[in-house]
């Protein structure tokens, strides 16, 4: 027996062996961790879904509001227009009144005939333009509109017909004999046909001008009223708010997309990048490959320990006041959206982050509302479970405390919450401070009442405020303000109080990363 290709063959199949075993933990912990990423986005997709039929229902309502404003244009083209339109529905009812009146004139029924006939020109146009109200349907308007024509323009056709057959009798009766000669023989006979053959044509030519007529004086009256509506709102705005609303839906189920698919993704890439590995190395000893395999663990663990060394120090502010009890387009408050918005902030903040919520009252500095406080564990876990652990616990008690909260605060102290802020956010340089403000930002205080939006003078307010020593230090300090409505102001107004808080903070020496209406989610990684 030769013991040594006893020995290759061990080595062999247990080459073989560690390599399969390696590929399959490879694979389960591929399959686990799609499997966690697409249980994680179940909540957010539930919820863009959510927002996408609240807003499809805004979107319907718009669109109601287009169709009934007056289109836009000139007025006096408009009146023009109206007038054109009003003649022919008026044209059309006084032909369908006539062409009742010559179907009834056999019968004789004397004043009886012009009292059908006036019911029969207006009972069409004013059923059309009641069907088209009542359904409300642009393929009902065009589907009409379609049969009008068409109707139109096969009488228009049958009567050129009924000409050309005219034109072709006249010539056959110029042709033929006028003039009877004695003992010349019997005259020939003139077989004249015209009427026999015109007459089905005719017959359907007079329904088709009915239809058309009709269906024309139905739709130009309902165009006529159309135009006539009187409306304070302007289409070209509307039609702007429908296109913002339509984007905003987009942008929404662009979002479904990417959370649906970011499971498989991630496969798709981990298997890639692991395929690409094993060929790369495949000429390898499988000791290289378990050395090799050891110092990327040891490396990705020591790149993690120190991503860790630099901690993140969060402040988070909710507004408390009554200006934020309003609700929205989708019927919720800017408070509700406020708090989902916090949750999400809290469901993905990193490891090793210290979190503070900061209520924002009528008196934030001197009765600070502090709402919930966490450290997170700087270990994440190999997979991330103790981290995903740690945000599930910490979104439970978010919402166990916030279903506490109401918005009734009579005033906006956001000044005074700034100097708390300013007092948490650590200044350690190894740490990232960030700030975090949901509100409309319309501080109502004695120093600054921002709902006077005369009162909205960047510089005197700058000079007076750090005159009074409301100025809060956030040297180096991140800050996010999402949420700001922007209900009951103009643009401009809006602006105006935009522009404040770009001097507060800058003068206050943070970063303002954004300033924004919409809810959302800060990038908190690092």
């Amino acid at each position: 027996m030769d013991n040594r290709n006893d020995f290759q063959v061990t080595g062999h199949e247990l080459g073989c062996e560690s390599v399969e075993h390696l590929v399959d933990h490879v694979q389960a912990i591929c399959a686990h961790e799609r499997q966690r990423i697409e249980l994680v986005n179940e909540s957010e997709i539930l919820r863009l879904r959510l927002e996408i039929a609240a807003w499809a229902d805004e979107e319907k309502r718009i669109g109601e509001r287009l169709r009934l404003a007056p289109p836009p244009g000139d007025e006096r083209l408009r009146r023009r227009e109206m007038w054109f339109v009003g003649v022919v529905a008026l044209a059309l009812t006084v032909a369908g009144f006539f062409l009742s009146l010559l179907a009834f004139e056999p019968f004789r029924l004397g004043w009886k005939s012009y009292l059908y006939c006036v019911g029969i020109a207006l009972v069409c146009p004013f059923c059309v333009d009641k069907c088209l109200k009542q359904w409300d349907c642009h393929p009902l308007l065009k589907g009409a509109t379609a049969i009008a024509c068409v109707a139109a323009i096969a009488s228009l056709m049958l009567l050129a017909v009924i000409r050309g057959d005219l034109v072709g009798q006249q010539l056959k009766d110029t042709e033929s004999q006028s003039v009877v000669i004695d003992d010349g023989g019997p005259a020939p006979q003139n077989d004249n046909h015209f009427y026999d053959n015109a007459l089905p044509l005719l017959q359907l030519t007079m329904a088709l001008l009915a239809v058309a007529m009709e269906l024309g004086a139905g739709l130009a009256l309902h165009e006529l009223k159309r135009l006539g509506a009187d409306s304070d709102e302007d289409a070209r705005t509307i039609a702007q708010e429908l296109m913002r609303v339509r984007l905003h839906i987009a942008a929404l189920g662009s979002g479904i997309v990417t959370r649906t698919n970011e499971g498989a993704v991630f496969e798709e890439r981990f298997q890639r990048d692991f395929c690409r590995a094993m060929l790369t190395h495949a000429g390898r000893k499988a000791l290289g490959k378990v050395l090799a395999l050891a110092l990327c663990l040891t490396l990705l663990s020591s790149a993690r320990v120190r991503a860790d060394e630099q901690l993140l120090n969060l402040v988070i502010m909710i507004d408390l006041s009554g200006s934020v009890a309003s609700k929205g387009p989708d019927g919720k408050t800017d408070f509700q959206k406020d708090v989902a918005a916090a949750a999400d902030v809290l469901a993905q903040i990193p490891a090793g982050t210290h979190v503070t919520v900061l209520g924002i009252t009528a008196n934030s500095f001197a009765e600070p509302d502090i709402l919930l406080r966490a450290n997170m564990p700087q270990d994440p876990g190999y997979f991330g479970e103790r981290l995903a652990a740690a945000h599930g616990e910490l979104v439970r008690a978010w919402q166990t405390r916030s279903d506490r909260l109401s918005p009734t605060e009579r005033q906006t102290d956001i000044l005074g919450a700034l100097l708390v802020a300013s007092q948490l956010l650590r200044k350690e340089p190894t740490s990232r401070n960030l700030l975090v403000l949901y509100s409309d930002m319309r501080n109502t205080t004695d120093h600054l009442n921002l709902e006077r939006l005369r009162a909205v003078d960047v510089e005197a307010n700058s000079t007076a405020l750090k005159r009074h020593g409301l100025i809060a230090d956030l040297r180096g300090v991140s800050v996010y303000v999402e949420g700001v409505d922007a209900a009951g102001l103009q643009t401009d107004q809006w602006d105006r109080v935009r522009r404040f808080w770009e001097a507060y903070f800058g003068g206050a020496g943070a970063a303002l990363a954004t300033y924004e209406t919409l809810h959302e989610t800060p990038h908190l990684g690092r």
